[in-house]
């Protein structure tokens, strides 16, 4: 079994029911090939781990590096895993409207991302929270002051 990170930018904003129909196709696709793993996306930023056997994750990257939704696709790290971090798949992004996120199953705001599997190794678990800190910042501690009032 392989897991693969990349990173990539959206062609364009993806809209809620976008982010629905993504969702529905990749828990259909993944569910079929068994393969899981975690996707986030934020403001056009798109960062993803997947899991699965070594074949049909190369597989799926080959097809996702060649998705018109994507650009700039760069693979961050393909290596050998022996058991699944993320056993159900799950994706993640950061509403321009809070309201909205509540309406969509299955989607978590920045706040509600679950906690890294303790199954990851430290290098990996580094690595997603970095893909994580790309994607949306830095997590600030509650009442902890946003960057912009320090300096204010």
């Amino acid at each position: 079994m392989n897991h693969l990170v990349y990173m990539s930018r959206a062609v364009r904003p993806l809209s809620d029911q976008d982010l629905q129909e993504l969702l529905a196709q990749c828990r259909r696709d993944n569910a079929r090939d068994h393969v899981t793993g975690i996707l986030f996306y934020s403001h056009g930023n798109i960062a993803q781990l997947i899991e699965g056997e070594a074949d049909v994750i190369e597989t799926l990257f080959r097809r996702i590096a060649r998705d018109g939704r994507h650009s700039h696709v760069h693979k961050l790290v393909e290596k050998p895993i022996e058991q699944r971090s993320f056993s159900e798949w799950s994706m993640a992004f950061h509403p321009l409207e809070a309201g909205a996120f509540h309406q969509l199953a299955g989607f978590f705001l920045p706040s509600q991302v679950p906690a890294l599997p303790g199954t990851l190794t430290i290098a990996d678990a580094l690595l997603v929270d970095l893909v994580r800190q790309a994607v949306f910042g830095p997590v600030r501690q509650a009442g902890q002051p946003a960057p912009d009032a320090a300096s204010a």
